[in-house]
């Protein structure tokens, strides 16, 4: 269902209690609600009874609005779901990073330590970082390095791919959903 929260266009599928706030790559870089990536986790996780939220961000705003759109669409889904899990893409990642103390469960998919004017934040909720072995944008000491020096409890795969995870839809998908299906 396509609906607006407070100026902010997102599709919604509601399954269930539980909900994943999907936060698309850098809108500079065509990166919105409908990323390849992000609508392959949504599909799985809504087979798995797992509601989701994509939402486009109200343009680039150097990260930091991009984090209020973020809250903004968790606020929205507190009113209706007993979980909220938050899973970030790329630039994605950083915007989830800074609202996941806010959810239950973090996922990060190919993190990034800072872009605009945000930098990768850390919490005490859970997290799962997926990462590329052969990413062009963000290495993968540069990730690993975020796994490392991240709270615990925490988790992590390295996927045999490029930064766009093409061949690899499938696989990234399903880790993110066997990660949340475990958050009861």
């Amino acid at each position: 269902m396509e609906i607006e929260v407070e100026g902010i266009r997102a599709t919604y599928r509601s399954f269930g209690d539980r909900c994943a706030l999907l936060c698309p790559p850098h809108p500079l870089m065509g990166g919105n609600r409908y990323d390849v990536r992000l609508e392959r986790i949504s599909e799985r996780l809504n087979d798995s009874g797992i509601s989701t939220l994509a939402f486009d961000y109200k343009g680039y705003r150097e990260g930091v609005g991009e984090v209020k759109d973020a809250k903004i669409c968790i606020d929205f889904l507190r009113q209706r779901h007993r979980k909220i899990f938050v899973v970030g893409y790329s630039f994605g990642s950083v915007v989830a990073s800074n609202v996941a103390e806010l959810c239950d469960a973090a996922v990060y998919i190919s993190p990034i330590p800072s872009i605009g004017s945000i930098k990768f934040a850390d919490c005490e909720k859970r997290k799962f970082f997926i990462m590329a072995k052969r990413d062009q944008f963000v290495s993968l000491g540069e990730s690993f390095l975020l796994y490392q020096r991240a709270k615990h409890p925490k988790d992590f795969v390295i996927l045999d791919t490029d930064h766009f995870y093409f061949g690899k839809f499938e696989t990234l998908a399903e880790k993110v959903c066997e990660f949340l299906r475990k958050m009861e």
